[in-house]
């Protein structure tokens, strides 16, 4: 348990954090860290003001080199200058890349760090408080039972470069964006045309030996390649609805934005 120490007068106030009171939960594109902060009142004069701000900042401390700050958050504690016990409930908002930056930086129990700082904004003389920071430990056992609760929202975050100065790939690169905007407007068969462009463009730069009449299990790695991007052109011609199989087939915004994804994670394997 720390202090969040003031000018003589205005009091000290402890302040812990257990690690039971910590937990993560599915938020919407990402995820938080709720907590509770428990925050000793003193008895103190009016001159106080009964009201205490504390600006928290999380951090995950990596074995090597410097913590890394998470999220940060503010949280107002109104209190009886009598002297009392209260536990506001703070919450930290961090993405599906972090949480996985931070599993992969992991060894064993989660280990946090909250940095807090304390104002009392309705005091009288300086209102700032000294800096504490608050180590808190998660049992790698109850840590994964929560990951475990999180279910389909883990998701993965993946970022597939798009090249700046090499030619033939960044024409596949601007289909892709093409593709994009599009699919914002809404425009579904437009932007599988453009993921077409994409694919074909991709065919004349990417390298790969068609496999023709081999058998599947004699491919190589690259003519495996060249066989998943004809699949992904041949899904990606739907859009002109000229077969029986798509002609009356509407495409959903999520199909053009498994195209637009499939197509750049290839895109990232031609070398």
């Amino acid at each position: 348990m720390d202090q969040l120490r003031f000018d003589a007068g205005l009091g000290s106030y402890s302040v812990s954090v257990r690690p039971d009171a910590v937990a993560i939960f599915a938020g919407l594109g990402g995820h938080y860290f709720q907590m509770q902060v428990e925050v000793g009142i003193p008895e103190v004069g009016p001159e106080a003001g009964q009201l205490l701000q504390l600006e928290t900042t999380l951090y995950f401390p990596r074995q090597a080199g410097p913590r890394v700050p998470l999220a940060s958050a503010n949280v107002s504690v109104a209190f009886r200058p009598t002297g009392e016990v209260r536990r506001p409930t703070a919450q930290y908002l961090i993405t599906n890349a972090q949480l996985h930056a931070l599993e992969q930086q992991r060894v064993g129990d989660l280990r946090l760090e909250l940095q807090i700082s304390g104002f009392l904004p309705r005091a009288n003389g300086y209102p700032g408080s000294s800096e504490i920071t608050e180590y808190i430990g998660i049992a790698e056992s109850r840590w994964r039972q929560q990951l475990a609760g999180l279910g389909r929202t883990l998701g993965v975050d993946m970022v597939v470069p798009f090249p700046a100065d090499d030619e033939p790939r960044r024409d596949v690169a601007d289909y892709l964006r093409e593709a994009q905007r599009l699919l914002g407007g809404n425009e579904i068969d437009s932007a599988m045309t453009q993921v077409r462009k994409a694919l074909e463009t991709l065919k004349t730069v990417c390298g790969w030996n068609w496999p023709g009449k081999k058998a599947r299990e004699e491919r190589t790695a690259e003519e495996r390649w060249a066989f998943i991007r004809a699949a992904l052109e041949d899904q990606a011609s739907g859009a002109l609805h000229v077969d029986a199989g798509t002609k009356d087939h509407v495409y959903s915004h999520t199909e053009v934005e498994t195209l637009i994804g499939m197509t750049a994670a290839l895109l990232g394997v031609v070398r």
